[in-house]
């Protein structure tokens, strides 16, 4: 690829994973006292009525997922500290993750690339770069910022349409 004009770190955000662990971490330790502590029927939404004993089953089938949920948190932490993924931007090509938990970079001549287009699902961004070895996927929630993501979106454009 040669020399390198931009980088970027591409990783989960400290903010997701702690406001996830939190949040699901308190979400098991309260299903779980109410599982340990339930005596009474549980109606969900007035359409379906549990008895105790599966009141109970409910909220222990709850806190797993709750529990399974922390664990998948904590793996997120790990792989933040322990993958050091990041999109680089040479004069002729861009290297990009080869995948979400892999080390190794892929390269992307920018010659190769036949299409971008930006996808928004419930306020995720997507950008979309399709070349001849496929389709790889570049996540806004990725990158440190908005406006990183915005750069990024840009310079691809721009690189693409010089090297068409």
């Amino acid at each position: 690829m040669g020399s390198v004009e931009r980088e970027y770190k591409y990783q989960h955000k400290w903010t997701t994973i702690v406001l996830c662990a939190a949040f699901f971490g308190l979400c098991t330790v309260v299903l779980g006292f109410e599982a340990t502590g339930n005596n009474r029927d549980l109606v969900i939404n007035h359409l379906v009525e549990l008895s105790p004993d599966w009141a109970i089953r409910f909220h222990w089938l709850l806190t797993a997922f709750g529990a399974g949920s922390v664990v998948i948190t904590a793996f997120l932490a790990y792989h933040r500290l322990t993958f050091h993924q990041r999109l680089l931007f040479g004069p002729t090509a861009m290297r990009v993750p080869t995948s979400s938990w892999s080390r190794n970079e892929k390269e992307i001549a920018y010659r190769d690339i036949q299409a971008l287009s930006e996808l928004n699902i419930r306020g995720q961004r997507l950008l979309f770069v399709t070349h001849s070895g496929g389709t790889d996927i570049i996540q806004a929630s990725m990158l440190p910022s908005k406006a990183v993501f915005a750069e990024v979106c840009e310079l691809l454009a721009a690189r693409k349409q010089d090297n068409a």
